[in-house]
């Protein structure tokens, strides 16, 4: 993938949150269909042809966060015995009941993903003015468990 210039690079925001950037690969059609044949599938599942399509991007977030809170004695039907907890921040909503050998958790995890794609460095930066720039991407989730594990941004030229 370094090679096709999917390269996922960290950066630092003014914020001091981490985002991600990579470069966007330019391709042909037949190029994606040869390249990519999975992304291919995907695109035609969402029911849009592979002609039609201008830009394809896929990011992968992983979440990962510890919670930590207290049990409570409840009664269900007045009759079963069980603890609960609730944790709730702005990023999750925890609820889980436990009853003698088990445990039910709902989960909800809420988060905003936030993408740009702009004209980046040059290709050669000693050409200067002569080189044109890389059209690059960057990636950033507001939850600070968040972590983006790959990114790519696919643009697809009409031949």
């Amino acid at each position: 993938m370094k090679t096709l210039g999917a390269e996922l690079v960290l950066v630092k925001t003014k914020s001091g949150k981490l985002a991600a950037q990579t470069d966007l690969l330019v391709l042909q059609t037949s190029e994606l269909k040869k390249l990519f044949p999975k992304e291919v599938k995907q695109i035609e599942s969402l029911g849009v042809g592979v002609s039609k399509t201008t830009q394809f991007t896929t990011t992968v977030v992983e979440t990962k966060t510890n919670v930590i809170t207290t049990l409570r004695d409840s009664l269900i039907l007045d009759t079963i015995k069980v603890r609960v907890f609730d944790y709730q921040d702005q990023w999750y909503q925890i609820q889980g009941i436990s009853e003698k050998d088990s445990q039910r958790l709902v989960i909800k995890s809420t988060d905003t993903l936030t993408q740009i794609v702009y004209r980046g460095e040059r290709i050669k930066p000693w050409l200067w003015v002569f080189s044109p720039r890389k059209i690059q991407q960057r990636v950033s989730v507001s939850n600070p468990n968040a972590t983006i594990k790959y990114s790519q941004s696919i643009q697809i030229q009409k031949p």
